[in-house]
């Protein structure tokens, strides 16, 4: 059984266009929006997003003050496949932390001074979106 210390619980309200061609980039795209939004509202810097290697690929870098933040985003319509929450599966998390360990390398960042988090999205019954904030994940 997972516990989750849920630190952060936020509603958002998004108008979203849906469309029969869109490419599953850009409706990922649109999560991490959402998820960008939420977190520059918190005087987070955004530094990059989608940094990908051969193995993994963090969906955003942000700075948190002096702290480097490496942030997953799930997205889920329902619970039908479990809550966003209960998706960041251990293999996600291996190829997270050697992406991570990468890129703090080859930016020469003190590991002293980075942080991960999660953000959970799902939709609520208000046509906006509910988002879980989790800091300082253990990978």
């Amino acid at each position: 059984m997972v516990f989750y210390l849920i630190l952060d619980c936020f509603y958002i309200f998004v108008m979203t266009e849906s469309t029969t061609k869109t490419s599953h980039r850009s409706i990922w795209d649109a999560w991490e929006d959402i998820a960008v939004r939420y977190l520059e509202n918190k005087w987070y810097r955004i530094i990059e997003r989608n940094y990908q290697v051969k193995w993994g690929e963090i969906d955003i870098i942000m700075m948190d003050w002096s702290i480097t933040v490496f942030i997953e985003v799930k997205y889920r319509k329902n619970e039908d496949y479990g809550h966003p929450l209960d998706t960041f599966s251990m293999t996600k998390r291996q190829a997270m932390k050697r992406t991570i360990m990468l890129y703090i390398n080859k930016n020469k960042i003190d590991l002293e001074k980075i942080r991960i988090d999660f953000i959970g999205i799902m939709p609520n019954s208000l046509s906006g979106h509910r988002i879980w904030h989790i800091r300082g994940v253990e990978i």
